[in-house]
Parts: structure tokens; C-alpha cells; sequence
């Protein structure tokens, strides 16, 4: 299976983002989740850091899976979940 990586910015997501997408003329539709993460690089290791943010997405709603984990920014990390069952979730349909 042959996986297709688009980067794009949705303003305003309070929660989840969900896209509906065609792919070889079928519907689907994905979930995404942005979360934001404590990443106060002033008061602790890096290592200390990572093992605190490795444990976070491991014992994360089991629903969602680790799809991008951002830049720091301003004391905080951003990390993008994808709903396990986006892709699953999808419906036949044809491009008009």
C-alpha cells in the first residue's frame, strides 16, 4: 500500500478536523486531532523531555495514532493524532 503525505494548515480547530478525501474515485474520510503538550525545555533535560512526551502519546485515547509531532513553539509541542479508523470509515463513492 502506497501512502500519500499533504501537509496543509486548517485555522480555527477547536477539536478534530475531518476531511473528506477521494482516492481512486472512493470517499474517505479522516479524523485528526491536534493536541498541544507542555515542553518547558528550561526545566528539564531533553532526555527527561522526550520520555515525558513518549509516555503521553503511549497512553493516549487507544482510539488515535501518532501522526506528526511539531516544532516546539513558546514552552509547548503540537502533536497530530489520526483516528485508527479514518481510512475504515469510508464510503464508495465516484468522482463527479
Amino acid at each position: 500500500m502506497h501512502n500519500v503525505r499533504v501537509q496543509f494548515t486548517i485555522p480555527n480547530v477547536d477539536k478534530v478536523a475531518n476531511l473528506d478525501v477521494y482516492v481512486n474515485g472512493e470517499k474517505r474520510n479522516l479524523r485528526f486531532r491536534v493536541e498541544t503538550f507542555e515542553w518547558d525545555d528550561e526545566n528539564g533535560s531533553s532526555e527527561n523531555l522526550v520520555s515525558l512526551l513518549r509516555y503521553r502519546i503511549l497512553n493516549y485515547d487507544s482510539e488515535w495514532e501518532l501522526y506528526h509531532i511539531g516544532t516546539p513553539y513558546e514552552g509547548s509541542i503540537p502533536v497530530t493524532f489520526r483516528h485508527k479508523n479514518s481510512s475504515e470509515d469510508s464510503e464508495s463513492a465516484k468522482e463527479d
